[in-house]
């Protein structure tokens, strides 16, 4: 016997009766849509800008994060941008044919590689930091000082409440894991 389903429409219906909505967040009060959404109006904003600067956001990304943490192996560096390791070594390839990073055998793996900035970097960096001050002066237009310190000191714990979430997350995961696997 067939089971049977609603049709499509009386789905709908169900999701947008009074009681169904009422129920939903507001988008601006949902964190996630007002994250995701910031995100999303922020690399729309920048991509064009960079693109005339020769550089892709994700190129961007992988200088900054080579910035921040010079020597960083390229395995650790894909795990920041969540890209996986192949992507990274094209984008990489690429930074280093324009003379822009290098990469270094890492002393305690000699399969792995780590990397660096060349000098040749600094007038990108400059440019991208410059960037990114202009963009945030903009996006920041209406706050009083208070309110940014404010959203800049909230938004530091939320990163850390992320952080640790993330850890127990993956911690739970590898526990689950682990009895899974001696049952």
């Amino acid at each position: 016997m067939k089971p049977t389903t609603n049709p499509p429409d009386a789905d709908i219906a169900s999701l947008t009766s009074e009681s169904s909505i009422a129920s939903l967040l507001a988008e601006q009060e949902s964190l996630a849509f007002l994250l995701a959404d910031s995100l999303r109006l922020t690399r729309r904003i920048a991509a064009p800008y960079f693109e005339q600067h020769q550089l892709t956001l994700a190129q961007v990304r992988a200088l900054l994060g080579v910035y921040r943490w010079q020597g960083i192996r390229q395995v650790d560096l894909a795990d920041f941008m969540e890209i996986q390791p192949i992507s990274l070594a094209r984008l990489l390839d690429q930074l280093a044919a324009s003379g822009l990073i290098e990469r270094r055998p890492d002393p305690k793996d000699r399969r792995a590689f780590q990397l660096y900035l060349t000098p040749a970097a600094a007038p990108v960096i400059r440019l991208i930091n410059a960037a990114t001050r202009e963009f945030q002066q903009r996006a920041l237009a209406g706050f009083s000082p208070a309110q940014v310190e404010a959203l800049f000191v909230g938004m530091n714990q939320l990163r850390d409440n992320l952080t640790a979430l993330n850890r127990t997350a993956s911690k739970t995961s590898v526990d689950s894991n682990e009895v899974s696997n001696h049952e």
